[in-house]
């Protein structure tokens, strides 16, 4: 779902999605976006929202999304309309359901 598709049921039109999908301008903030996403998560953990095992499979998820883009290898798709879905996408691939992402949307 995209993040404005809470409370709208027609689709979006081509014009609009180009508008709104920021990745490829904005995938320069993958450090600081996940850098915020481990800070978040270490939040959520200290005031019990999250368990330690949770805390830690997020933080080793984040840690191998941000070595992918490190690398060079991160793969965006289709449905990647901001740096930070990308991330919660693929942290949702690595660490599956056990990753708090609507938490993670700050």
């Amino acid at each position: 779902m995209k993040l404005w598709g809470g409370r709208v049921s027609e689709g979006q039109s081509d014009l609009m999605k180009q508008f709104n999908d920021s990745f490829k301008f904005d995938q320069r903030l993958y450090a600081v976006d996940i850098q915020g996403s481990l800070a978040y998560a270490e939040a959520l953990h200290s005031i019990g929202l999250i368990t330690s095992a949770e805390r830690d499979s997020i933080q080793k998820g984040l840690e191998k999304i941000k070595d992918e883009f490190d690398a060079g290898q991160f793969e965006a798709k289709a449905g990647d309309e901001d740096i930070h879905t990308a991330i919660e996408r693929r942290l949702s691939e690595l660490i599956g359901e056990a990753a708090p992402l609507r938490q993670l949307a700050y």
